[in-house]
């Protein structure tokens, strides 16, 4: 294995993907959104709102001080929460699906039986090239939600709601769904002509959590520690799984003759 090789493939697509304004414009703009917008909406409903929304939402009724404040943890975790773990597959799928399908778009995968490489550095070179950058502009929008929720709910209530074990843990998740997507996409890369193919396939990974905010709401589960730690042990088999058939089935001749 040929590490120089490997990270010459993956700063070769990186550069390409965050060259391309309809990739990273996108790609940046929506976790942003998230990061910056969201913790605003947050504090505004629940200093009007809070305390008639929560008894709907969490089945309790309690006074204002306390009812915003027990508001902005719950939204924070049970709602927010779950759409802050489909930043990884967003970003993943998008990277993901330019590196492998939009070779054919583009008309240069043919430059890839040229390439002085095995099929196993070929595709792990595109599979960093996908993974670092979901996992790092997840972390960066961990980091500016978390300082942005902070600071209002330190000024309005005098409590950080971070450090919280429950977001470590969705944030630990995030590697795994990352590699779920990028595995998929590789696999469906072979079957498909265009990157829009690709993304929309991959992306059916976010509508299994989008369910996981109606879970609590209804009283299913509680999202807690434990429900994140099974939720990790069951990515991280899927994902070695996926990322298994992935290099199994991956084979350059065939990935640029279909």
């Amino acid at each position: 294995m040929n590490w120089k090789k490997i990270w010459a493939i993956a700063k070769k697509d990186m550069k390409e993907a965050f060259s391309s304004i309809s990739i990273s414009g996108p790609m940046v703009g929506i976790p942003l959104f998230f990061a910056i917008l969201l913790p605003l909406f947050t504090f505004y409903i629940s200093k009007y709102a809070g305390t008639t929304i929560l008894p709907q939402i969490a089945g309790i009724s309690v006074n204002y001080a306390v009812g915003s404040l027990y508001f902005v943890e719950f939204f924070t975790i049970n709602i927010l929460g779950p759409i802050f773990m489909t930043m990884p597959i967003i970003t993943a799928s998008v990277l993901a699906a330019d590196s492998f399908a939009g070779e054919k778009e583009r008309k240069t995968a043919e430059a890839l039986l040229l390439t002085p490489t095995r099929n196993s550095e070929l595709l792990l070179g595109k599979i960093l090239a996908s993974l670092v950058p979901a996992i790092l502009l997840t972390i960066a929008v961990f980091i500016i939600y978390a300082s942005i929720t902070n600071y209002y709910s330190t000024s309005s209530y005098g409590i950080a709601i971070f450090p919280n074990m429950s977001w470590y843990m969705m944030l630990l998740n995030s590697p795994f769904l990352a590699l779920t997507t990028i595995g998929l996409v590789v696999l469906v890369s072979t079957k498909v002509k265009g990157v829009k193919e690709a993304q929309q396939i991959s992306t059916l990974l976010i509508l299994p959590l989008l369910v996981i905010p109606f879970i609590s709401i209804f009283g299913l589960a509680k999202l807690t520690f434990m429900f994140f730690l099974e939720m990790l042990l069951v990515l991280c088999l899927i994902s070695a799984v996926v990322l298994y058939l992935s290099v199994r089935f991956f084979d350059r001749e065939r990935f640029i003759t279909s």
